[in-house]
């Protein structure tokens, strides 16, 4: 009889994992970062879906939080990293950051990059996003 049983809670666990899927979990950690963010005092600016090239403004004195959700089932290597588009390769590099673990979801992984841009003449400078696997990305700002 206990064989049975565990049998047949070994299907039910099974059954559910295969009806488990990416798109469904992605759309859940969506909305976990975005309340997470709110809570935080963190403004929603703009969400770029299925997306492996990204740009955005940034503007002076202002905290960023950018949130890379990607689909985990095969264990992919990751490259998440945010740049400061300029001519000069230096300044790009100085002001580059690099992504780090924030959670997962089921399927969904979840890797994230915060900066503080620093003060600077003008209104805006440009951002630019990358990522390999493709991700749905969040942009946050406070």
């Amino acid at each position: 009889m206990k064989k049975i049983l565990i049998l047949f809670l070994l299907l039910g666990a099974s059954v559910y994992s295969y009806c488990q899927t990416y798109a469904d979990d992605a759309k859940k950690a969506g909305e976990i970062i975005k309340s997470k963010a709110f809570k935080n005092s963190y403004k929603y600016m703009i969400t770029f879906a299925d997306a492996q090239n990204a740009a955005f403004n940034v503007k002076p004195n202002t905290n960023y939080a950018v949130m890379f959700v990607y689909d985990n089932t095969k264990r992919p290597l990751t490259n998440f990293k945010g740049y400061l588009m300029s001519k000069d390769s230096t300044l790009s590099k100085k002001y580059s950051q690099t992504s780090y673990y924030a959670g997962e979801t089921g399927m969904a992984r979840v890797k994230q990059i915060r900066f503080l841009t620093p003060a600077f003449a003008g209104d805006t400078r440009p951002v630019k996003l990358e990522a390999n696997p493709k991700a749905t990305i969040y942009v946050f700002y406070k």
